[in-house]
């Protein structure tokens, strides 16, 4: 989280900065008004709120802000990075040969290999 979305979390969450710093002192008791008043302008001073004491507040002052896990079925992930121009060739003839997109293209692409590549090993022809 950047410097400045602390103030604007402590902001629109209605919280005083006194009760925002109850909360980091119970992982960091030295913390206190001064330094949080330094994280929020971080820009100035060159600092920010570690991780896990911004995980606290969310926690403590934003519980429906905390993500749960990857919510999709298929856990499994692959990408790869492409130019600009090839990306969006791809996605039109994607739409254009009636996939809803290209998630639905790369997982009958993958079902595809594997199955030729079953049947290739099936006859011998890969080891």
């Amino acid at each position: 989280m950047r410097p400045h979305e602390l103030r604007k979390f402590r902001l629109s969450k209605g919280v005083p900065a006194r009760d925002m710093v109850a909360v980091v002192q119970q992982l960091y008791p030295k913390y206190d008004k001064t330094i949080q008043s330094k994280c929020e302008r971080g820009e100035d001073y060159g600092i920010q709120l570690r991780k896990d004491a911004m995980a606290a507040l969310v926690e403590r002052f934003a519980p429906e802000q905390i993500k749960g896990g990857d919510r999709h079925k298929r856990q499994c992930r692959i990408q790869c990075r492409l130019d600009d121009d090839v990306y969006e060739d791809l996605r039109r003839c994607v739409i254009e040969d009636g996939f809803k997109n290209t998630q639905e293209w790369l997982e009958r692409l993958v079902i595809t290999y594997l199955a030729t590549r079953s049947r290739k090993r099936e006859r011998g022809s890969i080891a």
